[in-house]
């Protein structure tokens, strides 16, 4: 009997990635607009404006998700295309759109679980400070309010905030990401004015709709000192505060980490809490998302090669990496999965993300022969039947992404997607991973083991 026959089977994608549209029918800007527009942010200067077409033309996608047959598809709802700006109302265009995605996934038997934030802050909040305003964080309980009042007879699941570390840390200390500051105490108080937003978005949620669940995605890196030296033991301490425990730690138990002080210094702690009940944070979830990319060894080096954490060095993994050079590494995804069983065994786990990027290109044939993501996915979820197999709770896994995306700094040029999308066109192509993947699923779910070799060839 497999041990992932009764895992939710899905695939992710998130709005200002897939969307396109960005000035259409109402949507005002995002801070992904501002930032993909001014030059040198983002790989050959692409931006969102047109994506993969799904708010002109969303059958493709949902035609993707019937085919492969899954059980749930997770996406975002953009908060500049649902609410028109500071005054609060309703774009009805916005919600008439969004409505039709829930209702014809509902049609077709497929759950919708629904982000609220990912990443596409309107520009008119971070005119007025982003998420180093505690405003920013009313105005986000305002729209998760509208966001249920208007969805949320179709939607159940919900995911209040995608990856706060990135939103934070790549927003605004390494500048890689949107709004593109590079201020480590602007970057400690965006994280923890989220995790506010988060902790009061999960109490209104709830009092829209009581029989709603209601978790966050967290992205969790699999950390290793790389000696057992006191030096290269605190960088790794270091690191595994700035890129885990801040978040994690904190979301589960209501308290701070206790170096927390020690590394942001106590004086720009006490700064970035401001207004912040750090008790509040920890609203009992219904589930817990883990986006699980990333394996990493850890030296302390002077003055260190990682934009984020000070005095850390990530040295180079040997193959395999994905294209753009993150280590391969399954083991790292049970450990991180057992890790957040290990502090809360009764608390559900979602996959909310895993996957890999990659230079894809079509053959000569027209066909995108994406072996190393075929043997990603295998390797991955043998890992998760590991971490199953250890007692781990885990309910559901979305593979990411369901498409091609704008992948953010990396534009269109790196490619996640189990659809192969030309971007001109809009044109779909399933790869040969999204057979494998509709293959994978069929399998599992009938108690069988199948995973062949990813050399295989693939109609």
């Amino acid at each position: 009997m497999s041990l992932l026959a009764d895992i939710r089977w899905g695939s992710a994608t998130a709005a200002y990635q897939i969307e396109g549209a960005v000035d259409c029918d109402g949507r005002t800007p995002s801070i992904w607009d501002t930032f993909a527009a001014s030059p040198g942010h983002i790989t050959r200067g692409d931006t969102g404006a047109t994506a993969a077409r799904a708010y002109a033309n969303p059958a493709p996608v949902l035609d993707a998700i019937e085919w492969l047959g899954l059980d749930t598809y997770r996406f975002s709802v953009a908060w500049c295309r649902l609410v028109t700006g500071p005054d609060g109302a309703t774009n009805p265009a916005g919600v008439a759109y969004y409505r039709r995605i829930l209702q014809r996934l509902r049609e077709r038997g497929v759950n919708p679980v629904v982000t609220l934030y990912h990443w596409d802050l309107p520009q008119w909040l971070q005119d007025r400070g982003g998420w180093a305003n505690l405003d920013t964080a009313r105005a986000f309980v305002e729209f998760v309010a509208i966001a249920a009042r208007e969805l949320g007879d179709l939607v159940q699941d919900w995911i209040t905030i995608n990856e706060p570390f990135c939103a934070a840390f790549h927003g605004h200390l390494s500048g890689l990401h949107a709004p593109g500051v590079r201020d480590e105490s602007v970057a400690l108080r965006a994280a923890l004015v989220q995790l506010h937003a988060h902790g009061e978005a999960v109490r209104t949620l709830r009092a829209a709709a009581i029989s709603a669940r209601v978790g966050l995605a967290m992205n969790l890196s699999d950390l290793e000192p790389a000696t057992d030296s006191s030096a290269d033991i605190a960088a790794f301490e270091a690191a595994d505060l700035v890129e885990n425990r801040l978040f994690l730690h904190t979301v589960l138990t209501g308290e701070l980490p206790s170096d927390a002080g020690g590394y942001f210094g106590d004086g720009v702690l006490a700064a970035a809490l401001d207004g912040i009940d750090v008790a509040r944070i920890a609203e009992p979830l219904d589930f817990i998302g883990i986006n699980y990319y990333e394996h990493n060894r850890i030296r302390a080096a002077k003055p260190g090669n990682d934009p984020i954490v000070r005095g850390v060095e990530k040295l180079f993994v040997p193959e395999p990496r994905s294209a753009n050079g993150v280590a391969v590494h399954p083991a790292g995804f049970t450990r991180v999965l057992k890790r957040v069983a290990d502090l809360q065994p009764d608390l559900p786990i979602w996959v909310t993300e895993n996957g890999i990027g990659l230079w894809d290109y079509l053959d000569p044939e027209g066909r995108c022969r994406d072996i190393e993501r075929i043997a990603f996915i295998d390797q991955h979820l043998e890992a998760l039947a590991d971490a199953r197999a250890q007692g781990v709770r885990v309910e559901a896994y979305y593979f990411w992404a369901l498409t091609d995306t704008f992948e953010w700094s990396y534009g269109y040029q790196l490619r996640y997607g189990l659809f192969y999308v030309d971007f001109p066109t809009g044109h779909f192509l399933p790869k040969a991973s999204a057979d494998h993947y509709r293959s994978r699923i069929a399998s599992e779910r009938a108690g069988t083991d199948a995973s062949p070799d990813p050399h295989q060839e693939t109609a």
